[in-house]
């Protein structure tokens, strides 16, 4: 009579073996995603199973998908339970991919999966020989354990880091050391698909803010070419105008010492102004490597945009824009500079006129109305001068802050992909 019942559980045994292959519960389409995701981390398939986790491991910071939110139920058997007690448990639990073995305590000691089970006592004599030896002959003692606080993006990268014999296994979750729910396959590739899609947003806010730091970088850099024409223009007038008072201290005889402080004064303001139009030359060459910078940033992401194919098409054109915004930065740049060396020629002849001037007044005594007059004017002239050169540098500094944002958004954005 034993012996009947034997046969019949056998049998019953293969025909459902027979029906569940390995892959049975996974699409054709989810098989082909998981090859592709195993594929890109870069894991050998001879690589050793990976089988436990270290605990306490944090989960990373600003972390929104949640792996509790993907967490579903699994019957559970103890080890000393049989396999006949299996298979009642598999069919009274047909959705279940796996069944989990605990201890007295309910600390998971091992996994069963549906298909495995089957498949081994599918062959010819198995019933006989494990339908009444306890499931942890079969079970499989050293599965995949996460903690229920174990960040989502590991836990992704540990489970394609399994051995291809159990690669398609469910995850095991314990909270406290109990168990608290189960993975599947399919509950890891939605987790997988919720964490690029975060990833996506990510880049996308941070291509989208290096943007518009490099449309203000433009403007800035426009603001500092009109200051620097203004510029030029007013060093050409104070030229004039201290041509001007040259011609008037010819005739200056009395007026000795008040004509040559102030054209000490001026010469002082003139170095003064010399001065601080090397600042922005060194300010423009500032922008300059910055520029450089952002176009090898942008290069470095056009490359990684190009090995991502299709997917990084979109942030390919954004790379191909921000280059060439930068190879602009470069442009304006060096523009500053030819700009910027001009001003400083001019102040530096309008400097030598100056002490040229004020040379000559040594053997002046005669003081006239129209030479005090010109030297006014040229004082004017010279504070509007300064005052432009302010703005420059104020400009030019604008313009380097932005273009440290810039660089500190594009390394952001270069992270992003690694």
């Amino acid at each position: 009579m034993t012996a009947t019942v034997l046969e019949k559980d056998k049998y019953a045994v293969k025909a459902e073996s027979e029906s569940t292959n390995p892959n049975a519960l996974i699409s054709g389409d989810c098989l082909s995603e998981i090859g592709k995701a195993k594929e890109s981390t870069g894991q050998a398939s001879g690589q050793k199973a990976v089988h436990s986790v270290t605990k306490g491991v944090q989960p990373q910071a600003g972390q929104s998908v949640r792996l509790k939110d993907f967490l579903r139920q699994a019957p559970t058997i103890t080890g000393k339970q049989t396999c006949r007690e299996t298979i009642a448990v598999f069919k009274k639990h047909p959705e279940c991919e796996c069944v989990i073995v605990t201890t007295d305590q309910g600390v998971p000691a091992g996994l069963m999966m549906r298909n495995r089970f089957f498949l081994k006592l599918g062959h010819r004599f198995s019933a006989d020989l494990y339908d009444n030896k306890p499931i942890m002959k079969l079970m499989d003692a050293n599965p995949l354990l996460v903690d229920y606080d174990y960040a989502p993006q590991q836990l992704i990268d540990s489970a394609l880091s399994r051995h291809d014999s159990v690669l398609y296994d469910c995850v095991i979750v314990t909270l406290n050391s109990k168990l608290a729910g189960i993975l599947t396959i399919s509950d890891m590739l939605k987790l997988s698909r919720m964490l690029q899609q975060e990833a996506i947003d990510a880049q996308m806010s941070t291509i989208r803010s290096a943007e518009q730091r490099v449309n203000e970088i433009e403007q800035a850099v426009n603001s500092v070419r009109e200051s620097t024409a203004e510029g030029e223009s007013l060093s050409v007038e104070m030229v004039d105008l201290t041509l001007t008072g040259k011609n008037e201290l010819d005739k200056v005889t009395k007026a000795f010492e008040a004509i040559v402080t102030n054209s000490q004064l001026q010469e002082k303001r003139m170095n003064e102004l010399q001065a601080e139009a090397g600042s922005i030359s060194k300010v423009s060459l500032l922008i300059k490597e910055l520029a450089e910078q952002s176009n090898l940033l942008a290069l470095n992401a056009s490359i990684e945009a190009a090995r991502a194919e299709e997917h990084g098409r979109g942030f390919a054109v954004v790379a191909g824009e921000v280059m060439k915004l930068a190879s602009q930065t470069k442009q304006f740049a060096n523009e500053i500079t030819t700009l910027t060396k001009t001003i400083v020629d001019a102040i530096s002849h309008t400097t030598t006129l100056a002490h040229d001037g004020r040379s000559a007044t040594t053997a002046s005594e005669a003081h006239v109305n129209e030479a005090v007059e010109a030297f006014n004017r040229l004082f004017r002239a010279a504070a509007d001068n300064r005052n432009s050169a302010k703005q420059i540098g104020s400009l030019s500094e604008q313009a380097h802050q932005q273009s440290i944002h810039v660089a500190g958004e594009m390394k952001k954005l270069q992270k992003s992909y690694f």
